[in-house]
């Protein structure tokens, strides 16, 4: 860790009054954690009841004055009213925020968003997108994609590896909810064709999904995965992120190709079933193996004119 001021942590014990926790939680914005309101009427609770005691919890400061651990205790106590004795540390890096219950209060979003100064709700919907594709890279099978707990280390080589505006998910966010489609999956989808075509063309095929998909007639690739969308998930957003970017890829593939689509089918996983033995007649078990994650089709090709009109649309043009 690069030590980047001149001055080492130091701990003291001090009255910790309303006013002075007023100031701290104004400088909390390089810790974006949202407050979890059971905690803080926990604390308020503890206040009230006089059983506030001076321990080795407290507060913790960065060297920028940024209170990165003790919100819930400030916001009760502004909130009550109360002063207490407490310790409070100071001129502590700004990287301590990763290491402060990070296993046990702080999610990867949480993590996210004080990387990226994200809203919560963003940086929610990129930290799945970034498991997801973590697990990818790290060559695990499909159904596996959404497993694991990525800790605030990983996740600060992940968004420089994996970047993605703000203003990019907003639109897929928005894109989901038109679509009844998870933002999550269109995200990661959007990740794994831009890692073979340019963005512009990418975007051919997000640019008109959801409720500008109206403007297309017939079985265009958009129009089909917005109903397809709409139709199975009946109303609802649908957290099936890994299926959907799945299917998402695979309309892309048929948009750039000029083919047409009838439905979009969702991966199957491995399982077993039950068959008749033409020879004997008999129900036999029969194991299957799980599809395949559909590959983005390679820019080898001159993108079709059935979908996209009479313009030139050259891979890298």
């Amino acid at each position: 860790m690069t030590k980047e001021n001149n001055k080492d942590p130091y701990t003291e014990i001090i009255e910790v009054t309303p006013a002075k926790c007023s100031t701290w939680m104004e400088k909390r914005t390089c810790n974006r954690v949202p407050l979890k309101r059971s905690n803080v009427d926990k604390f308020k609770n503890i206040l009230r009841n006089g059983l506030y005691r001076t321990t080795h919890q407290g507060f913790a400061l960065d060297w920028h004055g940024c209170l990165i651990d003790g919100q819930h205790r400030a916001a009760a106590i502004i909130e009550t009213g109360a002063t207490v004795t407490a310790q409070v540390t100071y001129n502590l890096s700004p990287e301590s925020f990763a290491a402060i219950d990070g296993g046990r209060v702080r999610s990867a979003g949480d993590f996210v968003a004080q990387i990226t100064e994200m809203r919560q709700s963003n940086a929610n919907v990129y930290a799945a997108a970034l498991k997801i594709l973590a697990n990818r890279a790290a060559g695990l099978h499909w159904t596996r994609w959404t497993n694991g707990k990525l800790t605030a280390e990983q996740l600060q080589e992940m968004v420089p590896t994996w970047p993605v505006d703000e203003k990019h998910i907003v639109r897929l966010v928005s894109k989901g909810k038109q679509c009844h489609a998870s933002a999550t999956g269109l995200i990661v989808a959007h990740k794994l064709i831009t890692e073979v075509w340019p963005e512009h063309i990418a975007d051919l095929f997000f640019d008109g999904i959801g409720e500008d998909s109206r403007e297309f007639v017939g079985r265009d690739p958009r129009a089909m995965y917005t109903n397809t969308m709409i139709n199975v998930n009946r109303g609802v957003v649908s957290r099936d992120s890994v299926q959907q970017s799945s299917q998402a890829i695979k309309a892309f593939n048929a948009l750039v190709s000029g083919e047409s689509i009838g439905t979009l089918k969702k991966m199957k996983a491995s399982g077993v079933k039950i068959v008749t033995d033409r020879r004997t007649g008999k129900e036999i078990q029969q194991e299957y193996l799980a599809d395949r994650y559909p590959e983005v089709i390679q820019p080898a090709i001159n993108i079709s004119e059935k979908w996209l009109g009479s313009g030139s649309m050259e891979p890298n043009g």
